[in-house]
């Protein structure tokens, strides 16, 4: 069975397009993410320059349903909508902000380094690059956070159904594993 994809999405006709924003819609005020768009499978992409014998040199990508990933977009939407509505992210955290990339921090940084060379001042700066991020979320601290910020509704128990219970099955050469549960992390 051939999956959805935007591109098909975007060809659908009007009717369709009305029964799918109708059935996001009800999804979003049920608290229950649909258990079939929860299944992803993990392929396994081969980082350039790496040797393809070691496990360690592949990175993991979780294909979701094109109406999964919709949905997690109109979430995604609607949790910057909160964080940025109630200040809750740090001026200085460029992720998770709208009109805000990585070129922007390096623009800051650039703009900082100039203003403390032309006042012969010293600048100190501190980067983070979190190895294997996704995998190691601990989804339980995600929802304890979520309740912490205030954030209330539907929203938060919809975030907490996906990821409680995701699940998985991985691809390899054709050839798929039986499903797993995915303890921690984000697909």
């Amino acid at each position: 069975m051939e999956q959805i994809t935007p591109t098909m999405l975007q060809k659908l006709h009007h009717n369709a397009i009305t029964h799918s924003t109708s059935l996001l819609n009800r999804i979003l005020f049920s608290n229950s993410y649909p258990s079939m768009w929860k299944i992803a499978t993990v392929i396994r992409l081969l980082k350039p320059l790496t040797d393809p014998t070691h496990p360690s040199s592949y990175r993991s990508i979780f294909l979701l349903s094109a109406l999964s990933k919709i949905l997690e977009k109109i979430i995604n939407n609607r949790l910057i909508w909160f964080l940025e509505t109630h200040e809750i992210l740090s001026n200085s955290q460029f992720g998770c902000h709208r009109k805000r990339s990585t070129l922007m921090a390096l623009a800051d940084s650039d703009a900082q380094i100039y203003e403390a060379h032309a006042n012969s001042a010293n600048i100190f700066s501190m980067f983070f690059d979190m190895e294997n991020a996704f995998p190691r979320v601990w989804t339980y601290c995600i929802c304890k956070i979520l309740q912490q910020i205030g954030l209330q509704g539907a929203l938060p128990l919809l975030i907490q159904n996906f990821l409680n219970s995701s699940t998985f099955k991985v691809r390899i050469a054709g050839k798929l594993s039986e499903i797993r549960i995915q303890q921690n992390g984000i697909p």
